[in-house]
């Protein structure tokens, strides 16, 4: 007979399947595919209880299987929390979690050796290839003590629940630190700690807790019978902190190009303004300069015109490079227009300064960039402007630093 149990379970997730298939089709990234990987191994989960009921030889296939796909399911979530990177700790990780999970299906259930001792072996091996799988050279040595004692845990948790030779216990204990890993992971990756990612945190957390939880319940308190729904509450908490990670990530994503110009990811006419006018409003107060420097490209449009809009936008971007190289961290440099750039100087300490900046800029600028075979001149003209010698307001100022560049302009031409 069919085990019905699942199916609530079965439906929800087949719908936040879809929800995380709909959102990849429009944003792509090895994250949110490892996170789709990782439920669709959920829903197979659930899938395979619908025939746990039936006896014999296909109930344990049931059994292994559903067990397989939780761990992949682990593994995924490891990947995907640690932001899809290829990195070697994340795949070595996600391996190690599912190497466990088959060498203890294997021993469990291909050995009839019933004495205590050598399943107390088997966790003594996993956690060994575990050690070694963990092992990362390019690490520090905290992080590395992090993981050993993680896998030391795991071997006491296995060598301690399979001395009561109690069928699936040790298992418990690998999710246990499969699902702590991925937990872990997601705590690492976002430090900025918004609702999305506590969220998720949370549930993962305890999602992790539930096996050993679950394991110790029945081996203390067999009376004590808690429906299967709320054992997989933290799975929804999981799946509704990835949601709203997403979504936070979304909108901090759209705030940030309403805010930086997209080819340069430099600050846009509308941050630089706001990033202006509270550094003259600081500068009254405390009675310090600000200057304006805006910048011209001089061969830009010849440099477009016969290498092509391709060559033209890596000038750019090599120009928005070299400019953030010379400036202080405290002052601003945006793109204001096609090939022009402006520079705000803030805390200005001596008026000389600027034209300091101003003049090695222009030599930083000067310096043709190399392309392959092709040497392309650029050069610049920079008009200047400070506040409050030249101008008292953010549009006097800009104008004045305007006047300024179109007079030497002229002046190269």
């Amino acid at each position: 007979m069919l085990n019905y149990a699942p199916l609530p379970d079965l439906l929800a997730l087949t719908i936040l399947v879809f929800v995380f298939w709909s959102i990849l089709r429009r944003r792509a990234g090895g994250k949110l595919q490892a996170w789709l990987l990782g439920w669709i191994f959920i829903l197979l989960h659930f899938a395979a209880q619908l025939f746990g009921g039936r006896p014999g030889d296909l109930q344990t296939f049931v059994y292994v299987f559903s067990a397989m796909m939780l761990a992949l399911a682990g593994a995924a979530f490891i990947y995907a929390a640690g932001g899809g990177e290829c990195g070697g700790r994340l795949r070595w990780i996600a391996a190690a979690g599912l190497l466990a999970v088959l060498l203890y299906i294997l021993f469990f259930y291909l050995s009839n050796t019933p004495t205590p001792w050598y399943y107390a072996a088997v966790a003594l091996l996993l956690a060994t290839v575990v050690a070694v799988l963990f092992r990362d050279p390019d690490r520090s040595t905290g992080e590395r003590n992090v993981y050993a004692l993680l896998v030391f845990f795991l071997a006491v948790l296995l060598g301690l629940v399979t001395y009561y030779r109690q069928e699936g216990y040790g298992l418990d204990c690998i999710f246990f630190v499969v699902y702590l890993m991925a937990g872990i992971q997601y705590w690492r990756k976002f430090p900025e700690r918004t609702t999305g990612s506590l969220t998720a945190v949370v549930g993962l957390l305890v999602w992790a807790l539930v096996f050993p939880v679950s394991a110790l319940l029945s081996i203390y308190r067999p009376g004590l019978h808690i429906q299967d729904s709320v054992w997989n509450i933290p799975k929804y908490i999981v799946a509704i902190g990835i949601l709203l990670t997403l979504l936070e990530e979304q909108i901090d994503h759209t705030h940030h190009l309403a805010l930086h110009d997209p080819l340069t990811s430099l600050p846009n006419r509308r941050l630089l303004k706001d990033r202006l006018t509270k550094a003259l409003e600081r500068a009254e107060r405390n009675g310090a300069r600000v200057a304006v420097l805006l910048i011209d490209l001089d061969h830009f449009k010849l440099i477009n015109d016969t290498y092509g809009h391709p060559v033209g936008d890596e000038v750019l971007r090599i120009v928005a490079t070299r400019l953030q190289m010379r400036i202080r961290k405290a002052d601003t440099v945006a793109r204001v227009g096609g090939d022009e750039f402006m520079v705000v100087v803030s805390d200005l300490l001596q008026p000389h300064g600027a034209q300091v900046l101003a003049a090695k800029l222009a030599a930083d600028l000067n310096e043709p960039i190399v392309m392959g075979a092709v040497r392309l001149p650029v050069g610049a003209s920079i008009g200047l402007g400070i506040y409050p010698d030249d101008a008292q307001t953010v549009e006097e100022l800009c104008a004045k630093a305007d006047a300024n560049m179109y007079e030497q302009k002229r002046h190269r031409k």
